[in-house]
């Protein structure tokens, strides 16, 4: 102490207390600071020690010891060094298939998969889930319980890879045979993450009922089973369910759950990331706007710190809601376009088709109707992508398969017997029933198409009628032309709309009639009962493709092109790859000739669907005669300036009556079709997207041949119709300032 603190002391008592507090702070800060960091480059060297060792060890190792060594260098660098843990499993996996071993084939294949789920390749881990599981299948025959427990493993990660991706049915179908194994089993841990996985796919689907079933189902086995693992996770989601179904206070209740456990026993970061979401989206919808806030934001510092990409796309969306209940609308933009980014890193779809909806609405608001409306639009492509009619058969499948398994654990033959034909009769009077009512809507989706073409061929015979005697009033013939096309856009555009909500509203009880049918078929022994049933479920099946075509013509009607470099022999071996899997008579010889170096600058997937068709007609109407070797001929050639595509067979042919109208919208050249006579009409209307022309013709050999001819250039296209649609445009605004200079009409009634 020198003397300079003795007068200080002396002087000012409290000053000098003071003095004494803070230099006591600034060294217990110091000493703390410096055991922190002890403590830091102690594990880090202990870390890096363990590292250098085990890399010193491969120099020595066998191939077995090698895989061993590779696989923990792996693990140790998983939540440190991406590219180096990437590279040590796949080492570990080529070891293991060097040295033959399975177990260890399917551990490191697994592990693998894992690291490529966790960092968004989702699509690259299923394939290798696959690939695994059936190895991991095989093996039960040498090692039955741990091979087992990797086929439970590998099943439960393809379900969460499968909902991740939105692809609900394929999760829902591996979750439940994850279920059975781990029943037979009886782990009440195993079954409880497989019940809670169930819930987690009915949650994505936004069907609370039957989350709020098997989440609760998951609860209950924990809890009567004495089971810690995850409980915590367990509250989470009926407290996100809870919240779903307006029950806030309930839903809160079971978050505080939460947190009082974590202050227990110190919980996992994404516990803790999930437990702050859930709390500040039931706050959110209980409109305690600040408090929810509070916690979104924790959510998304968390997701962040420990790389929880899931989250911090969810986080950042809600956080946009938030911002849009404020009325702060930029700012929720501004978080929409962050949880976006995170969503197209990891291939997160179902996050994707949440905000897409609240982009539209948010836009709607602002007044960008433009961008509402393209928004509403990308919703509507990834929703119907998403919930599909195949979706919601599989589904249907999917819990009817499981149901019918716990029926049989627990209903006596005798009564099963009463049950299924009382079912059975039940299922027939509403088959019966709902295909009266599907016979009704097509009758009357069928006069109402006809009403609307009447209108548009009176609509055309106007026109010409008008163009002929309204030649020499320029200003009037403009003035009629505009009003007219304007017309014949709108009633267009009613047709679009109409085909499209039809064809919509006609899938949905469509699936539920061809559930129907599935379940009594399953049901119905009688064999003349059966034979009903099939060719109901064929007939429902045709529909089905005649809907989905005609949604491909409103697709067509509204596809935005992308002009892009065109390699037309990948289009043809992708369309010859799909009509294998359908099934190709093996008597059919399908050749194809694509001239070297042909430069079409075109959109892709119109290409493809031109060409698909075309094909697909050829083979569905080959010549079945024995004496006939069918032949399928495609020849693409650089002919005057467009390419042409070419597409010959010797089938059954087309008569001269059907050649003048076969490109038109439901006309069948053939019993055979399957497609309401859609196909040729799909190819014309994509053809003629693309600004080419498409024609039928007989060969000298009595041969049908296709000819389409594409221009090479489709910016041309482009550019030329957006030229006509400003040129129009002009002529509107000519007219309207036209009728707004025009002098009132000033008579009176006498």
């Amino acid at each position: 102490m020198n003397y300079a603190e003795n007068i200080t002391r002396e002087q000012n008592p409290i000053k000098v207390q003071v003095y004494q507090f803070f230099l006591l702070m600034i060294r217990s800060s110091c000493i703390t600071f410096l055991i922190l960091i002890g403590s830091v480059i102690l594990a880090v060297g202990q870390n890096v020690g363990k590292i250098d060792s085990l890399k010193e060890a491969l120099n020595d190792a066998n191939s077995y010891q090698r895989y061993e060594i590779e696989f923990e260098l792996f693990t140790e660098y998983f939540s440190s060094d991406a590219d180096e843990a990437f590279l040590h499993v796949s080492r570990a996996l080529e070891l293991a298939k060097e040295n033959h071993d399975s177990l260890a084939i399917v551990q490191s294949a697994n592990a693998k998969g894992i690291y490529l789920k966790e960092h968004g390749d989702i699509s690259e881990a299923i394939s290798l889930f696959k690939e695994t599981l059936v190895i991991a299948k095989v093996g039960h025959s040498t090692d039955a319980k741990n091979f087992k427990r990797m086929e439970i493993i590998l099943l439960n990660n393809l379900a969460l890879s499968y909902t991740l991706l939105a692809a609900y049915d394929k999760a829902l179908e591996y979750n439940f045979e994850s279920l059975k194994l781990r029943e037979l089993e009886g782990d009440a841990e195993s079954i409880s993450i497989a019940l809670n996985n169930i819930g987690l796919v009915y949650h994505e689907l936004l069907d609370y009922d039957n989350a709020l079933i098997y989440y609760e189902k998951s609860y209950h086995v924990k809890v009567e089973n004495g089971v810690t693992f995850d409980l915590e996770r367990s509250l989470i989601n009926l407290g996100l369910v809870f919240n779903e179904i307006g029950k806030f206070e309930k839903a809160e209740a079971k978050l505080k759950e939460v947190f009082r456990l974590c202050e227990k026993v110190e919980c996992n970061p994404d516990i803790l990331v999930e437990a702050y979401h859930a709390m500040g989206k039931a706050l959110l919808s209980d409109n305690k706007l600040p408090d929810a806030e509070i916690y979104l934001r924790k959510s998304l510092t968390l997701s962040q710190q420990i790389d929880y990409p899931e989250y911090t796309s969810v986080a950042l969306y809600w956080l946009a809601r938030l911002r849009y209940k404020q009325k702060r609308l930029a700012e929720a933009v501004e978080f929409l376009d962050k949880s976006q980014v995170v969503a197209n890193e990891i291939n997160y779809r179902k996050q994707t088709l949440e905000n897409y909806l609240y982009y539209s609405r948010i836009y709607t608001d602002l007044s960008d109707l433009k961008k509402a409306s393209d928004y509403k639009d990308k919703y509507i492509q990834l929703y119907s992508e998403i919930f599909n009619a195949d979706l919601l058969k599989n589904m249907s499948r999917i819990q009817t398969d499981y149901q019918e398994q716990e029926n049989v654990k627990t209903i006596k033959l005798n009564n099963e017997v009463i049950v299924q034909s009382r079912m059975l009769n039940w299922l027939l009077i509403t088959v019966i029933i709902s295909t009266g009512l599907l016979g009704y809507v097509i009758y009357r989706n069928y006069r109402k198409i006809k009403t609307v073409n009447q209108a548009l061929a009176s609509a055309k015979r106007i026109i010409e009628v008008q163009n002929r005697h309204l030649d020499k009033q320029v200003q009037d013939k403009t003035k009629e032309l505009v009003d007219t096309n304007e017309t014949l856009v709108k009633v267009n555009d009613e047709l679009d709309n109409f085909i499209y909500k039809t064809s919509h509203d006609i899938r949905g009880p469509l699936a539920s009639l061809k559930g129907i049918v599935n379940l009594a078929i399953m049901d119905v022994k009688d064999e003349k009962a059966l034979g009903y049933l099939s060719k109901l479920d064929l007939t429902a099946e045709k529909l089905n493709m005649v809907l989905t075509r005609l949604l491909i013509v409103n697709r067509i009607n509204h596809a935005e092109l992308k002009p892009e470099a065109v390699h037309f022999e990948s289009i043809i071996q992708e369309i010859i790859t799909l009509e294998m899997k359908k099934g190709v008579p093996a008597k059919i010889k399908i050749e194809y000739d694509v001239e070297p170096d042909i430069e079409l600058t075109s959109d892709r997937e119109m290409i493809r669907l031109v060409l698909e068709n075309l094909i697909d007609n050829a083979l569905k109407f080959y010549n079945d005669s024995l004496r006939v070797e069918s032949f399928v001929k495609i020849a693409i050639r650089s002919e005057r300036g467009k390419v042409t595509a070419r597409v010959m067979d010797n089938g059954v042919g087309i008569s001269q009556m059907n050649r003048e109208k076969i490109f038109q919208m439901f006309v069948r050249a053939s019993e055979r079709s399957e497609t309401g006579g859609i196909g040729l009409y799909l190819a014309k209307l994509a053809t003629e997207k693309l600004g080419g022309e498409i024609n039928l013709v007989s060969t000298d050999e009595k041969y049908t041949e296709f000819i389409v001819q594409f221009p090479k250039r489709l910016q041309s296209i482009i550019d030329k119709r957006k030229d006509e649609r400003d040129r129009f445009e002009q002529e509107r605004m000519q007219v309207g300032k036209l009728k707004a200079t025009q002098p009132p009409d000033l008579t009176f009634d006498s």
